[in-house]
């Protein structure tokens, strides 16, 4: 896979979020949204380009798809999980979505 830019800087901003809202290092943020874009990118068998020219909606389901994934990988690790969770999630989301419009 490769990587533009402009998804570096976006993984690299969610990287940032879920390292001051949890407790993961800054190498197991990027490995947890990395595998989440990995899997998702892989069930629908598609790529970043093919995304960015895609519709808005397939952005939007994609992002979340990925959001989700990350969400069920910060629930499945204890020490990771913290209380506010729906909120960090909540902002994961829109870091994540701002870079698609």
């Amino acid at each position: 896979m490769t990587v533009s830019n402009r998804q570096l800087i976006l993984i690299k901003e969610a990287a940032e979020l879920l390292v001051m809202e949890h407790r993961l290092t800054a190498e197991d943020a990027v490995i947890v949204i990395s595998s989440a874009i990995k899997k998702e990118l892989s069930i629908r068998n598609t790529n970043f380009e093919k995304l960015e020219k895609g519709s808005k909606i397939d952005r939007t389901s994609f992002t979340r798809a990925v959001v989700k994934s990350v969400q069920d990988a910060l629930e499945a690790n204890p020490y990771w999980r913290s209380h506010n969770l729906d909120k960090s999630i909540d902002n994961f989301y829109k870091v994540l979505h701002k870079h698609w419009d």
